[in-house]
């Protein structure tokens, strides 16, 4: 029994690891890695927006919130050096 307990423990091991990384291959197509960790307070507002932003506006369920907020920082930015 602890032979076939550790095979299926390795084949569940392995899936998770082929899915991280087909994961992190697609998000980082022709972008950087995330790779800062930054911690924020945030109002209950906005993190409700950015919840509804992730459940109703984004196509891709597996979106992460980092994503999200990348992607709104850097259109923040864009249009803030605009109005320069």
């Amino acid at each position: 029994m602890s032979g076939s307990r550790g095979i299926l423990e390795g084949l569940n091991r392995n899936s998770k690891k082929d899915k991280n990384l087909r994961s992190k291959e697609f998000k980082n197509l022709g972008s950087e890695e995330f790779s800062i960790k930054r911690s924020y307070t945030l109002r209950p507002s906005t993190v409700k927006k950015l919840q509804e932003l992730k459940v109703f506006i984004y196509d891709n369920p597996d979106i992460t919130y980092n994503e999200i907020v990348d992607e709104a920082i850097c259109l923040l930015y864009e249009h803030k050096k605009r109005r320069e």
